[in-house]
C-alpha cells in the first residue's frame, strides 16, 4: 500500500513537471504579436486593425476628421443628436452616435438646387475649360472646379428637423469626441 502512494506521488510529480515544461514551451512558441509590457487588449485590437489596413481588407484610417454626415435623430436646445455614418469599419460602436453644439457663431446653410439653366451653363463653361486643358497641356492649369448642382442658402437652427441629412464641420479634430461645437451645418 505504501509502495502505490508512493509511486502515486512520483507519477504525479512527473505528470505535474511535464505539464508545466509543456505550457512554458508552449509559451514561447506562440509569441505574441505586440510586446509584453503593450500586452492589452487594446493593444492586440490596434495591431488587428493595422494588419487589415496593411492587408488591404479596411481603407486607410485618417488621423484627423473635421467634418462628418448623417440623419438627425432629435433636437433639444442648442444641441443635436446626429446618428453618423460611421467613419471606418472598426470605429468605437459608441460614437456612432455624436452630440452638436450649435452657437451664434455656427453657420447653418440649407442646400437648394440650382436652376437647370444655370447648372447647364456652368457645365457648358467647365467643360470647355477642360477642353482647353487637354488640349494645350503646357499651359498652367488653371483651378477648375466642377459645378455643383446646389447652392447654399442661409437657414436657422429651426430648419433642421428630425429624420434630415445633415453635414457638420468643426474647427477641432472630432474623429474620436462624442460632443464637440459645429461650426458649418449643411442640411441636405
Amino acid at each position: 500500500m505504501q509502495k502505490q502512494i508512493i509511486i502515486y506521488v512520483i507519477i504525479g510529480a512527473i505528470c505535474f513537471g511535464l505539464g508545466f515544461g509543456l505550457r512554458s514551451v508552449g509559451e514561447f512558441s506562440l509569441k505574441p504579436s505586440v510586446p509584453a509590457q503593450q500586452n492589452t487588449f487594446e493593444a492586440g485590437w490596434n495591431a488587428a486593425k493595422q494588419r487589415l489596413q496593411e492587408t488591404g481588407y479596411l481603407p486607410p484610417v485618417l488621423d484627423e476628421i473635421f467634418t462628418i454626415s448623417g440623419q438627425v435623430q432629435g433636437i433639444e436646445n442648442n444641441k443635436i443628436t446626429l446618428n453618423i455614418h460611421p467613419l471606418e469599419p472598426l470605429a468605437d460602436p459608441e460614437l456612432d452616435v455624436r452630440i452638436i453644439e450649435v452657437d451664434e457663431n455656427t453657420k447653418i446653410y440649407q442646400l437648394k438646387e440650382k436652376e437647370f439653366e444655370q447648372y447647364e451653363k456652368e457645365m457648358k463653361e467647365y467643360n470647355k475649360k477642360m477642353k482647353e486643358q487637354v488640349d494645350a497641356p503646357e499651359l498652367a492649369p488653371e483651378s477648375i472646379i466642377l459645378p455643383e448642382p446646389f447652392v447654399k442658402e442661409a437657414a436657422k437652427l429651426s430648419d433642421i428637423k428630425q429624420g434630415q441629412e445633415i453635414t457638420v464641420t468643426s474647427k477641432e479634430n472630432i474623429k474620436n469626441k462624442k460632443q464637440f461645437r459645429a461650426i458649418e451645418i449643411v442640411i441636405q
